[in-house]
C-alpha cells in the first residue's frame, strides 16, 4: 500500500518547502507544479497555455456533470475535448495523481489530490493543511519577491480566493476547514521546519 501525503495550503505559509523537506527525509516522490507538465505530456494540452489556469476553475464543468460528459472518478467522455482547458486540466491531472499515488509513497501539493484520491484502494491517505496568520505570509512573500506590503497583501489574499474557488468547485469539500484534514498547521506560529518534523515523526512513527 502507498502512503500519500497531500497538502492544502494559504498562499505564502510555505506549503510547497514544507512537502519538500518531508519528502527528501522520507525518501518519498514530490509533486506540485510538475503535476502540470506529466499532466500536458499525458494530454495534448500545451504546457504553455495551462499553466496559465494552474489551480484556477472554469464554468462549464457542473453542465458537463449535469449532462453526464463524463465522471471525475472515470475517464472523459466524448465532449472531453469541447471543454474548457481548465476542465481538462482538472481531468488529466487526476488522473496523474492517481498513477503517481499508484506507483508508491509520495507528497502530492494543492490541486484536490485529497478528493481524488479519497476512495482509491491501496493507498493511506495523510490530509495535512498548511496556513498561517496573513501579516506572517504577507511578510514572506514581500521577502520572497522584493515587493510592497500592498503588492504582497493583494497576492496573498487574491491566490487565497483562486485556491478555495478551485478548490470548493472540483470537489464536495470547502478548502481551508480544519475538519476536512487529518492535521493542520499553522507556520506562523510553528516554524517552517517544526512543522515539517511534526509530518516527519508522525509518519516515521507509523512506519514503526
Amino acid at each position: 500500500m502507498s502512503r500519500v501525503i497531500t497538502i492544502g495550503r494559504q498562499y505564502g505559509s510555505a506549503g510547497h518547502d514544507i512537502g519538500e523537506m518531508i519528502a527528501e527525509e522520507l525518501g518519498y516522490k514530490f509533486y506540485d507544479k510538475n503535476l502540470v507538465e506529466m499532466a500536458a505530456k499525458k494530454s495534448d494540452l500545451s504546457p504553455e497555455a495551462i499553466k496559465h489556469v494552474d489551480e484556477k476553475a472554469s464554468s462549464s464543468l457542473l453542465y458537463s456533470l449535469s449532462s453526464g460528459s463524463y465522471s471525475l472518478r472515470g475517464m472523459p467522455g466524448p465532449l472531453y475535448y469541447e471543454m474548457p482547458i481548465n476542465d481538462k486540466l482538472f481531468i488529466t491531472q487526476s488522473e496523474v495523481i492517481k498513477s503517481a499515488a499508484a506507483e508508491g509513497n509520495c507528497v502530492i501539493v494543492g490541486r484536490c489530490a485529497d478528493y481524488v484520491l479519497e476512495d482509491c484502494k491501496n493507498v493511506d491517505l495523510l490530509n495535512v493543511f498548511i496556513y498561517g496568520e496573513l501579516s506572517y505570509r504577507v511578510g514572506r512573500v514581500m521577502e520572497a519577491y522584493g515587493i510592497t506590503q500592498k503588492q504582497a497583501k493583494d497576492r496573498v489574499v487574491k491566490t487565497d480566493k483562486q485556491r478555495k474557488t478551485y478548490y470548493n468547485y472540483y470537489s464536495n469539500r470547502e478548502w481551508g476547514v480544519m475538519s476536512n484534514y487529518d492535521m493542520c498547521l499553522n507556520t506562523g506560529v510553528l516554524g517552517i521546519e517544526n512543522s515539517a518534523k511534526i509530518i516527519i515523526n508522525y509518519i516515521k512513527g507509523l512506519e514503526k
